[in-house]
């Protein structure tokens, strides 16, 4: 009697540890849904900031009107500043090139 109750709560232990586990690996962790925010907000700073600098040849924030000029340098910090230092290189290239495509391709 005793080694079967001992066996039940051993199997409820394991069970409880297993679930545990199987709940961790299949949900997503919040480090995964703050890196997809991040890279969406990355996308829509490259895709404004690509906006802005394909109006001028040039990018001299002497001679860009002030409003574009003002509002570049504030994409150009958010984009050093939240995507260049907390995303991998590979896809900061990737987000720009996508910028760039989904400009030229009317999206």
């Amino acid at each position: 009697m005793k080694s079967i109750l001992g066996i039940s709560v051993l199997i409820a232990i394991t069970s409880a540890i297993l679930g545990s586990l199987l709940i961790l690996f299949l949900a997503p962790s919040d480090n995964t849904i703050q890196q997809l925010d991040l890279e969406e907000k990355c996308e829509k700073i490259a895709t404004e900031g690509f906006q802005i600098q394909i109006k001028y040849s040039e990018i001299n924030f002497d001679t860009m009107p002030k409003k574009d000029a003002d509002r570049l340098r504030y994409l150009d910090n958010l984009w050093i500043n939240d995507c260049v230092s907390k995303l991998p290189g590979e896809k900061i290239f990737e987000i720009a090139k996508k910028a760039e495509q989904d400009y030229y391709s009317g999206e």
